[in-house]
């Protein structure tokens, strides 16, 4: 064997520093980080003394509160700060280092490449196919960025929810019955990715979206140099996006999202290489650098006192000081509720005609699942406006639940979500139950109508009004 076979084998690297064990490796961490923050919600519930849930974890959470934001210094709900940081952490770290946050960090795209190492398998040289209808689907999720968030700053709600592959692929098998859309978006997403290499960030990511629109501006690029480059095009075929290298020096594609396998599989070396400003960067650096960049801001946030992943408590009264049924949470047990409200546990049971042997810390939310009754937590606020109403305690549940069945209009609702919801017209609405002009019909309607003299009841009242009278 000659010395110019031998030396290659030597200068190989040891399997740890490839380009493809450090990302993956980065990749598996926040995969792992994210489905312990999921598996623990589910096993201790939300609220104060629960555990945070992913969508805590999620930048396209501030993005969606953004607008409500700066206007109201509010969150939208089940928005927390932490997602409001994360998101200026993600588009700061976007101006600096373009999409690797979509390459190496995001959880729910390492799960579609993972599938598409098993499509390579499956479907070989008809693996993740490229055309020209392909490249216009991808604008597909610049429409749905708009729609979303047009739509969840216009209700004040959080629009994409039901319908988010993301959120369903982490709630880990629970919750088919309550959003049952995004489970089939989750099964499409699961299936197309075997075929189409990271289907749902090519064709339908929001976040995507955004961060490729931000990521044209980011200092970190992939750079070819002609010198050296044999026109191969093994960049092309090994670019999840088919992103076109061969007639460019910087590479700006929107689609290119740094995962460096163009890099690693380049046959020349030193054609292709990650460059921001004045310096290279090794793949070990550009790890470290975006990992180094997200503990940081999360440590200030923390350190500053800004950092929160889940809610500090709730209040039992509104914003007018009166005690309220619909701040009433499904995270809540009868026992907090029977506290927090000033009423007897027994009676609280009888009213709400829950057996004996329910146990008073039980989440009113799994009460039905862990006892096998019929029991919705609307019930239980409606017994709950019977005691703090005038007038005593409320021995039945409302005529708008009826067996049980959740009402359509609820407190936790904004009242332009309301009006979309039910078609009532907004102004017809306004006038009907006497609220002023200053209402805002992004809040949800719990946080206004005791102050202005009125209860969900009167909504739904309202509504029932409007329905009757047409024909």
């Amino acid at each position: 064997m000659t010395l110019t076979q031998i030396e290659p084998v030597r200068g190989k690297k040891p399997f740890y520093k490839s380009v493809r064990i450090i990302r993956h490796a980065v990749m598996f961490f926040f995969f792992a980080f994210l489905v312990h923050v999921a598996w623990d919600h589910q096993v201790k519930g939300g609220g104060p003394n629960g555990s945070p849930s992913v969508e805590a974890y999620c930048p396209f959470g501030g993005i969606e509160n953004l607008y409500y934001f700066l206007t109201s210094g509010g969150y939208v709900r089940r928005i927390e700060p932490s997602a409001m940081i994360l998101m200026a952490a993600v588009l700061l770290l976007t101006l600096l280092f373009s999409r690797g946050f979509c390459g190496w960090v995001c959880p729910f795209g390492s799960v579609q490449e993972w599938l598409g190492l098993l499509g390579r398998k499956i479907f070989r040289k008809r693996y993740n196919p490229d055309g020209v209808w392909v490249r216009r689907l991808a604008y597909l999720k610049y429409v749905l960025l708009v729609v979303i968030v047009g739509f969840t700053w216009h209700l004040g709600t959080l629009v994409w929810r039901p319908y988010d592959p993301f959120l369903a692929f982490f709630h880990l098998g629970s919750g088919m019955s309550e959003m049952p859309f995004a489970y089939a978006a989750l099964g499409v997403v699961l299936v197309g990715s075997l075929k189409y290499e990271r289907f749902f960030c090519r064709f339908a990511c929001p976040l995507g979206a955004v961060i490729g629109l931000v990521g044209k501006l980011g200092l970190t690029k992939v750079t070819r140099e002609d010198e050296g480059c044999k026109g191969c095009n093994v960049c092309r075929q090994k670019c999840f996006a088919h992103v076109e290298f061969l007639t460019r020096r910087q590479i700006r594609d929107v689609e290119c999202n740094h995962c460096l396998e163009c890099v690693a599989n380049c046959p020349r070396p030193n054609v292709l290489s990650l460059k921001g400003w004045k310096w290279s960067f090794s793949h070990g650096s550009y790890a470290a650098l975006l990992l180094l960049g997200f503990a940081s801001m999360i440590l200030v946030s923390k350190v500053s006192g800004h950092w929160r992943t889940k809610p500090e408590g709730v209040s039992f009264v509104n914003a007018a000081g009166q005690l309220d049924p619909d701040q009433i949470r499904g995270w809540m047990s009868p026992r907090e509720i029977s506290t927090g409200y000033g009423i007897p546990l027994e009676k609280l049971y009888d009213a709400a005609r829950l057996p004996r042997n329910v146990d008073s810390n039980t989440r009113v939310n799994q009460i039905a699942k862990t006892y096998n009754i019929a029991f919705e937590p609307d019930q239980l606020r409606e017994v709950v406006r019977g005691f703090v109403r005038p007038g005593g305690p409320a021995r039945k549940t409302s005529s708008h639940v009826p067996g049980g069945e959740e009402p359509e209009v609820k407190g936790f609702m904004t009242l332009n979500e309301i009006v979309m919801k039910t078609g009532v017209p907004k102004q017809w609405l306004v006038e009907r139950l006497g609220l002023s002009a200053e209402v805002d019909a992004r809040k949800p309607v719990r946080e206004f109508l005791h102050a202005e003299g009125k209860s969900i009841e009167d909504v739904r009242e309202a509504v029932k009004a409007w329905r009757t009278t047409r024909p």
